[in-house]
């Protein structure tokens, strides 16, 4: 294992610290035989016992850092950063994972002990004042006095903080506002406070531990990879910021360059062709990335498919240390990052040596010490990238998280479930076949079974109480005794003409179904709609009293898959597939009063001009855009609609 430069200065230096350590320890022993006096220890004895062992421990450290495995862009400064950072994390675990494992036996106590905690600090509020928080002393006096809510209960709270006043929804101050995504549905304004970070903090130390007992633990210098677009942000009358969750401020500058290879100036760029360039081009000059995160699992999927496409140039770039010249990046930026890209012909030729060889593995290829891929699945991306570019490495949906609240976080760093964290969000649970209900009763998590689906209700550290936000789960597992969760759907995804509630998954495998009986075919992307979204449009496909939903097919670029077309009986295959995985749709179909599913091939490229008109047309940026399984807005199906293969 090569060192970089600065790890023999650190060399050098732990040799300069054993030889003082040895000085002083010399110099110790001399003075205590000179003296013979046991009994008498002077402040001079004292400072220097205070120095030889802070002058071992810095030999130590030293050593340490000189011959681990560390990546190859880093500064004095980001050296200690990282290593300090990496070490506390590692000391906090032990800590963590006790108090964790005492909350998972007997979470319902940690939720009263939450709950106690934020009534009591929101009490004095403008909305703790108006629901009687005095009242409210336990969970089951929060279960019969607050109402279930949803975001528009708070809207006007909401707007009341953002407009500057204080002590509205919470009493601490309100640090700046996430913005939901958007994609299925209208962004919503999330107060964030410095308390969030609490439990943030305890599900990464968790996650980054679960991670490092799976797959080995990753050197305290290795550098992660994480895709990062600069989001549109605004700015409150008061000048807080509003933005996603997913943000690099000023504040996490340092932090950023200690962590990450993509120099400061090239995290401002908003334009996904750019940014994603610059970003793939530090981290290929790294052999030594030790994670990489997404954040979503299709991001990394496209990310690795532009390399795949561009590979040429990444190669030259790094071999010349210059930038592809077509790149329509600011002057500022370009000098910033070819001022940090050193010219590195062996790593050049390292690469292209592996690319000419083909991009199954890919990955695990040109990141040999890479520990797993860290990428949330909402659209079966992880099926992908397991099958060609990520093969031979773990792909780990580490945590379950909204701009709302945390939700879970994944123990085992393997399959796509989620410990509750009990001391971070109060939960409860909706039976999935009340979820309809105009006043459904509420299990909380002592109550829920395995096997059973629920739709969570959560009262959050950002203000919200008993608050719907749509997802719906299955309690898989338990952890001691904390529900182990398994995402499902939101319910504002379903295909629902008549209730018959088709979920995302089961039109996922009827998509899947579909195309394998199309000879060739592999499958890009789809998203689907119910045709009550064409009413008022010109399309002669809807008629009053008809319904059916329409499903939207990309196939991937390849030679093979141009002369492919839906026909009849490849349409008669999904509507198969969808009877046979929901009892209710069968019997709405030979009842005739849903129609057979209008089912069309799109133009390839169709998806990305949704995602770049979802994003141009919502809150949405690109670090937090999830495909949309279901249109619900006439542009999006307007668009879709025109791309079709006719």
């Amino acid at each position: 294992m090569a060192r970089i430069k600065l790890q023999n200065y650190f060399l050098a230096a732990g040799v300069v610290f054993l030889s003082v350590f040895t000085g002083i320890l010399y110099n110790v022993i001399a003075t205590e035989e000179e003296t013979h006096d046991h009994d008498v220890i002077s402040w001079l004895d004292v400072v220097r016992v205070i120095l030889s062992i802070t002058t071992l421990c810095l030999a130590v450290m030293c050593f340490h850092i000189s011959y681990i495995r560390a990546s190859k862009n880093h500064t004095l400064s980001s050296i200690l950063l990282l290593y300090i950072l990496s070490r506390m994390v590692k000391l906090f675990s032990i800590l963590t994972w006790r108090q964790f494992d005492a909350r998972a036996k007997d979470p319902r106590r940690a939720q009263e002990d939450c709950l106690k905690s934020l009534l009591k600090r929101n009490a004095n509020t403008a909305y703790g004042k108006r629901n009687n928080f005095s009242n409210i002393k336990c969970l089951e006096d929060l279960r019969k006095l607050h109402p279930l809510t949803t975001y528009d209960h708070y809207e006007q709270y909401i707007e009341r903080m953002v407009n500057g006043e204080k002590n509205v929804l919470l009493c601490e101050k309100v640090s700046r506002f996430g913005i939901t995504s958007g994609t299925t549905g209208k962004g919503k304004l999330i107060p964030i406070s410095r308390k969030r970070a609490t439990s943030i903090l305890t599900i990464l130390i968790i996650l980054q531990d679960a991670i490092g007992k799976k797959y080995g633990y990753q050197s305290p210098l290795q550098k992660g990879f994480a895709l990062y677009v600069n989001p549109t942000i605004t700015t409150t009358p008061g000048g807080q910021i509003i933005g996603p969750m997913h943000l690099y401020t000023d504040g996490t500058k340092l932090l950023a360059n200690a962590t990450g290879n993509v120099p400061w100036e090239a995290m401002s760029l908003s334009t996904e062709y750019e940014a994603y360039y610059l970003n793939l081009l530090f981290n290929l000059c790294d052999s030594n990335i030790g994670i990489w995160i997404g954040p979503f699992s299709s991001q990394i999927h496209k990310a690795m498919s532009r390399v795949e496409l561009q590979w040429k140039q990444f190669v030259h770039d790094i071999k010349t240390g210059t930038i592809d010249e077509d790149l329509q990046i600011p002057i500022e930026v370009r000098e910033a990052c070819e001022k940090a890209l050193s010219p590195d012909p062996e790593r050049a030729e390292e690469l292209r040596r592996e690319f000419e060889q083909g991009f199954d593995g890919i990955v695990r290829r040109i990141w040999p010490h890479m520990k797993c891929v860290f990428g949330i699945d909402t659209a079966q991306f992880n099926e992908k990238l397991n099958e060609k570019y990520a093969k031979g490495i773990a792909i780990v949906s580490g945590t379950y998280l909204s701009t709302e609240g945390d939700l879970g976080v994944n123990l085992w760093a393997d399959e796509d479930k989620y410990a509750l964290i009990p001391n971070a969000t109060i939960y409860e649970f909706i039976p999935e076949e009340n979820i309809n209900e105009a006043e459904p009763k509420t299990l909380f998590l002592d109550e829920v079974k395995i096997g059973e689906a629920y739709e969570m209700v959560v009262t959050t550290k950002c203000g919200f109480y008993r608050y719907r936000f749509g997802d719906v789960i299955k309690v898989v597992d338990f952890y001691y005794n904390l529900p182990v969760i398994k995402f499902m759907y939101r319910s504002g995804q379903l295909l629902n003409l008549r209730a018959e509630k088709v979920t995302e998954l089961t039109v996922d495998e009827a998509v899947h179904h579909m195309v394998n009986h199309m000879k060739g075919a592999k499958l890009a992307s789809w998203t689907s709609a119910e045709n009550t979204l064409l009413a008022g449009t010109k399309e002669v496909e809807y008629e009053e009293g008809s319904q059916f939903y329409l499903i939207f097919v990309e196939l991937e670029e390849e030679e093979e898959n141009s002369n492919h077309q839906l026909n009849d009986e490849h349409r008669q295959k999904f509507d198969e597939a969808l009877q046979e995985r929901n009892n209710y749709y069968t019997n709405y179909r030979k009842a005739g009063t849903i129609s057979i599913p209008h089912v069309y091939l799109v133009k390839p490229g169709t998806f990305k001009e949704l995602q770049d008109y979802i994003i141009a047309n919502s809150t949405a940026s690109f670090n937090q855009f999830k495909l949309p399984r279901k249109l619900k807005t006439a542009g999006t199906l307007k668009l879709m609609l025109d791309s079709r293969v006719l």
